[in-house]
Order: structure tokens, then sequence, then C-alpha cells
């Protein structure tokens, strides 16, 4: 018997229909010619490479592989995780021309986004929504707050570079390290779930990726666990140490030219309560947390060690959530060493 795909048509709104999650992510990621990694959703076990793009890949159970006749938006997942989105940048300061980076509370910055039309039909009117929202790892619509909408016409096989020309206030919750959110639309697309999810929806990215300081105290961070409007979850908080960000991600953090440690260099706890004395340790290596349905919990977050980084060096962190059956979200972190960044 021959192993072959069957092409379908179908419009780019019936395959965001269709799609919806990330059951059949990896059939709509196939069908706009995305290269996809191994495995559906990358867990604490499983690490893509660092040169895939995208966290889906092929169902090897699926036959049909469906093919756009219409506009396909597409902003692109990251590596080793989708929420690492290279299409997503921020420029700190007032000259949204500036040098990206990593913005400060307090500051003022710019959003850009970059976002493709891998269709075969010119995009016409097409709507750039920007967010940010506190760090999380699985987030929702819900939750996030509105920066700015931007507009674009994108012709068939072109690509655009997006500024959201409202600029981004970074407040002082968690010392500016925030989480963006930029999601790509036609007028008659039908309307996201509460749930934000790149897999299943490709012209949809998040960036959870912040740089990190080790500098003489430790790093800490309040993160946010979230349960949809409807129901409860039980989930598990974890960080993988080591790891490598794609090349073209590394201007956007101001670490151009930075080299990956694989060896770990940094300790990473989570603990339901703030640590305040450092004889405390930093927390578990590892989080269980039940959340009732339309809640919040806090999670604080402890990273140590790093000073032992060298200059124009880094090291990865990676905090997952995860149900036991799938990786849910999470956020990542650049550590680099007190010379800081180059």
């Amino acid at each position: 018997m021959t192993d072959h795909l069957e092409n379908m048509p179908v419009s780019r709104r019936d395959l965001i229909r269709i799609s919806g999650g990330t059951t059949l992510a990896a059939v709509t990621l196939g069908s706009l010619g995305v290269p996809a990694a191994a495995g559906a959703s990358p867990t604490p076990a499983s690490r893509p490479a660092a040169d895939g793009v995208g966290s889906a890949s092929a169902s090897p159970a699926a036959r049909t592989r469906l093919r756009s006749t219409g506009a396909d938006l597409l902003i692109r997942d990251g590596s080793p995780h989708w929420w690492l989105s290279p299409d997503i940048w921020a420029v700190p300061g007032t000259d949204p021309n500036g040098t990206p980076g990593t913005p400060a509370a307090g500051d003022v910055a710019y959003v850009w986004a970059r976002v493709r039309n891998t269709g075969r039909e010119d995009a016409v009117g097409v709507q750039l929504r920007f967010y940010w929202g506190n760090p999380s790892v699985q987030m929702f619509y819900s939750t996030l707050n509105p920066i700015g909408t931007a507009f674009a016409d994108v012709a068939a096989g072109d690509t655009q570079e997006v500024l959201c020309l409202v600029p981004w206030n970074v407040v002082t919750v968690n010392d500016g390290h925030e989480c963006l959110v930029v999601v790509a639309s036609l007028p008659d697309d039908p309307p996201l779930p509460d749930a934000v999810d790149p897999v299943g929806h490709p012209n949809v990215a998040q960036r959870n990726l912040t740089l990190a300081s080790a500098g003489k105290s430790d790093f800490k961070l309040t993160l946010t666990v979230t349960a949809g409007r409807r129901e409860p979850k039980r989930v598990r908080i974890s960080a993988l140490v080591g790891g490598e960000l794609p090349k073209e991600t590394l201007p956007t953090l101001g670490l151009r030219d930075h080299r990956p440690v694989e060896k770990p260099l940094v300790e990473v706890g989570f603990s339901t309560k703030p640590i305040t004395d450092p004889n405390d340790g930093v927390g578990g290596p590892e989080l269980e947390l039940e959340v009732p349905a339309g809640r919040s919990v806090p999670v604080h977050l402890t990273v140590r060690g790093g000073r032992d980084l060298a200059g124009g060096e880094y090291q990865l962190v990676e905090v997952v959530e995860s149900d036991g059956k799938q990786t849910l979200g999470g956020i990542s972190f650049a550590v680099v060493g007190p010379e800081g960044v180059r």
C-alpha cells in the first residue's frame, strides 16, 4: 500500500476552525508549510532542536493535509518552545527604530511583530493586536492587557514587520518582566478561545522570554498560574536548565554573539510563599498545584547562582507548566553573569 497524503483545499477560516487547538495543530502548520520538530508538545523529557520552528509535528496517523486556498497569516512559534517567538520583540526607549532589548520597569518601549502571508491570496486589512501580561506559564486572553492595535496589508508570499504605534508603558509589577502576545487576524476570522494557543493557531504567537542578571543577590519573580473560567486544573511547575536559543532571538535580548552554557551553573526553585531569607534555600525543584476554575495562584520563582558565567555567555532556564499529559505553557529566562550584556 502506497503511503501518501491527500490534499484537501479549504479556506483559511475553515482551517482555523478545524485546528482550534493542539490536537490538529500539526496538520494546520503542515498546510502552511511550517517545518515542525519531532513531538507534539515539548515536555521536560523531550526538547526539540534549537533550529526548529514551531512546537507541533505532523501526526503519524494523519492521512489528510489541509491546503489553504486563501490568505494565511503566520507569526512563527519559537524554539525550543512555542512561547519563544522570534517574530515578537520590544525596543526600549522612545525611538521605535532603536536597538531591541529587554525594557525595565518604568521604561517606555515599542513592540514589533513580524507577520507572514503564506497563502495564495493577498491579505488586506490585517489587524495585529498587541498584549502584555504578568509573567505566566499558560496564558489567557481574559488576563492580558491590551497595548494597542496596528493594521497592514500583506501580499501573498510576503513578510512585513509591523510596529504597534501605541507605546508600551512598562509597569513596575515584577520589575518589568512581562510577557507579550500578538494576534494577526482578518475581519471575518472566528473568535479565539480564551486560552492562548499559538500551536493551534498559526496567526497567534507569544514571547515569554526575559533577561535575568546573576548579581550578588538571587533573581526572584512571581509567576501566575491560571485556570480556565469553567474548569479547575491540577498542574506541575518544573524547570529545565541548559539549552540554546536560536541565533536570531539573541539580538532581541541584547545578547548578540552570546554563547550558551549547558553545564548547570544556576539553581532554580519554586515555592507558594516568598522566600525572604537566603538561608531558607530556593524552594523545591518542582511544585504541584490545584487551581480552582477562574482563579489564579502565585508561584514564587528563585534563581540562584550564575556568577561564574563569563562575559558573552548565558544559561537558558525554562519554566514549564504541565498537567501530566502535555505541556500547557511556560516562560524562559536567559541568565547572564555579573558582566551583563555586551
